[in-house]
């Protein structure tokens, strides 16, 4: 008969065993089932964070992220507006497919987002900020949890996002969809850590130097940094929690900086994003991909690296061979729309890695930034140049009318887009080719001009930004 320490050392090592086969099945399960979070900033130029080389921003915690993962060259939106360009994200299809078209309206509930598949898979939801685009209640249903950003206290973004870390269910993964609320227009809400100085802003050459400018781009600056501190608020706690390295990491924007010739523009500075995805059991450090990419291919991806179910209709493609290998390629052409936003428009256009091709069926429209913009000194500075004739040909974009029905830029030589080659000819070629491609992906998509007359008309006045009454109808564009 074995004494009783021995029967004591043996069940001490079974459980033993049995506690190290648990953790390690926990292991697999958490690398097979990473946790996923998405920083989206709203409004943000791909090209201001230090990862891109911006010389003045400061972005510590995306740089960091960046130098522990991959940077995504080009990666290109489906819209160049908030709740269009979001819609695509969470569904995997074109804003003229999920009911979310023009700004301020929401997803139908008949569109599969990839939170359906993802909460089937065993993944806890969480959407914490910003919601353009998922408002409908039957949407809102389709998240665990759903907190939304108090718009007049930006500041207090990081805190909520990580109110909402903690408080998850332990154990499970989880989606954490972190929506920014910056830098949005209004600016100069809050305080800021290291206020920019105007006269040390970098000016797209799209701009004149002006003061008004400089101190819009300042301000705007500041805000970009809030959203980095954020970010590093979020990173601290899944580093306490010791999740971070099984946490898949993605930061992206919606659309392009709120300033003329960015945002609701299907041009670079508008459909253009950064991307910086971190997961050490997958991505290596420091890696950086040239290959094309598109908004529609996020819940592809998210949904692979998750083991969860494929969505039953989707646009994209999952860049997962990417993540694993930099130089693969997924996608020859992306595309994008542009529909109302303030204002009546309808532009499409198609994009490669060398060429984005752009096609306007209104170009007797000027190119008016959105409604926000609209009033800002800065823009008003502007219109009063172009006004008295002292404006110069290339920052005059937004008021000159009638515009280019078709336009095509070589965008690694001109990344701004300020020359158009459509009728270039060392570029017809070019040009035809990607026509076809864009009437093809409106053929197979079910994206048709419906007619002037049956878009959405101007909500304010182009030349002021003040919003119409309802009772009186826009004018009719000269």
């Amino acid at each position: 008969m074995k004494r009783p320490s021995q029967n004591f050392a043996g069940a001490w090592l079974v459980g033993c065993s049995v506690l190290l086969l648990l953790a390690s099945a926990s292991a697999v399960e958490r690398a097979d089932q990473p946790n996923i979070v998405v920083f989206i900033a709203d409004d943000l130029g791909w090209e201001e964070t230090s990862p891109y080389g911006h010389p003045t921003i400061r972005t510590p915690n995306l740089q960091r992220l960046a130098d522990e993962g991959m940077r995504f060259d080009r990666f290109f939106l489906t819209a160049s507006s908030c709740s269009p360009s979001r819609s695509s994200m969470f569904s995997g299809r074109y804003p003229h497919n999920t009911g979310a078209m023009n700004l301020h309206v929401d997803m139908k509930p008949d569109v599969e987002l990839f939170i359906e598949p993802l909460r089937a898979a065993g993944y806890y939801s969480m959407l914490i900020g910003k919601s353009h685009g998922t408002n409908h209640p039957q949407v809102k249903a389709k998240f665990d949890r759903m907190v939304l950003a108090d718009w007049s206290r930006p500041w207090t973004m990081g805190d909520m996002w990580e109110q909402a870390l903690r408080a998850r269910p332990p154990g499970q993964p989880f989606l954490l969809w972190a929506a920014a609320i910056d830098p949005h227009r209004p600016y100069k809400q809050g305080e800021y850590a290291q206020p920019h100085d105007p006269a040390k802003v970098v000016v797209p050459p799209y701009y004149p130097d002006l003061p008004e400018i400089r101190e819009d781009l300042a301000d705007y600056y500041n805000e970009i940094e809030r959203f980095d501190a954020h970010v590093g608020q979020a990173l601290r706690v899944l580093e306490e929690q010791k999740i971070l390295d099984d946490t898949v990491i993605l930061v992206l924007t919606d659309n392009g900086r709120a300033f003329p010739k960015a945002k609701t523009r299907v041009n670079v500075p508008g459909v253009k994003s950064p991307l910086i995805v971190r997961y050490p059991r997958l991505v290596a450090r420091r890696s950086v991909t040239p290959a094309l990419v598109s908004a529609v291919d996020l819940a592809p991806t998210l949904l692979e690296l998750a083991g969860a179910p494929a969505l039953r209709q989707t646009d994209g493609v999952s860049f997962l061979p990417i993540l694993r290998e930099p130089t693969r390629r997924i996608r020859p052409f992306a595309f994008a729309e542009h529909n109302w936003h303030t204002y009546q428009a309808y532009e499409r256009a198609a994009i490669t890695e060398d060429f984005i091709y752009i096609r306007n069926w209104l170009p007797e429209l000027p190119g008016t930034p959105p409604g926000e913009v609209v009033p800002v000194p800065s823009y008003q500075a502007m219109t009063r140049l172009f006004e008295a004739g002292h404006l110069a040909p290339e920052f005059s974009d937004t008021f000159i009318s009638p515009r280019p029905a078709e336009e095509l830029y070589a965008i690694g030589a001109d990344p701004s887009c300020m020359r158009n080659l459509s009728a270039d000819p060392a570029n017809q070629a070019n040009r035809a080719g990607l026509r076809r491609e864009l009437d093809a992906w409106q053929e197979r998509t079910g994206d048709r001009f419906p007619g002037k007359d049956k878009l959405k008309p101007d909500e304010a006045d182009r030349r002021t930004g003040q919003v119409f009454k309802k009772t009186n109808p826009p004018p009719v564009p000269k």
